[in-house]
């Protein structure tokens, strides 16, 4: 009876471990490809394409192609550095803005004192 008991309970403990660990594993992998989609610029309604979690990472705006690489990931801001047209690295920051309830989220951007608010369209 006792080695039952301790069978139970050594695969309880590791049924609730194995929870613990898929509930707390939000890499950035993840929070990658949570922000990847269509999304709509709030100042002037430009739709915006932002791929990080596929091969080739990138964002278009309107219609040109802008390659991007994530280089931080902290929380709900994500850090990139974007290829210019003249060949620099610009800095560009996207932040998850989550509703009252914690269900949906915005996306806050900026770039050189730039900020728009972008509105989710379609996952990708």
């Amino acid at each position: 009876m006792k080695y039952r008991d301790l069978r139970y309970f050594c695969l309880a403990l590791a049924f609730a471990l194995c929870m613990a660990f898929v509930g707390c594993s939000g890499g950035s992998g993840n929070k990658l490809a949570d922000i990847s989609g269509i999304w709509k610029s709030g100042n002037d309604g430009t739709m915006i394409e932002i791929n990080l979690a596929g091969e080739q990472n990138f964002l278009k705006i309107g219609d040109k192609t802008v390659e991007a690489t994530a280089k931080n990931v902290q929380n709900d801001i994500i850090s990139l550095d974007m290829k210019a047209d003249n060949g620099q690295t610009e800095k560009w920051t996207l932040m998850q803005v989550w509703d009252d309830n914690g269900s949906t989220f915005s996306l806050a951007f900026s770039h050189n004192g730039t900020k728009d608010k972008l509105t989710l369209i379609k996952k990708l």
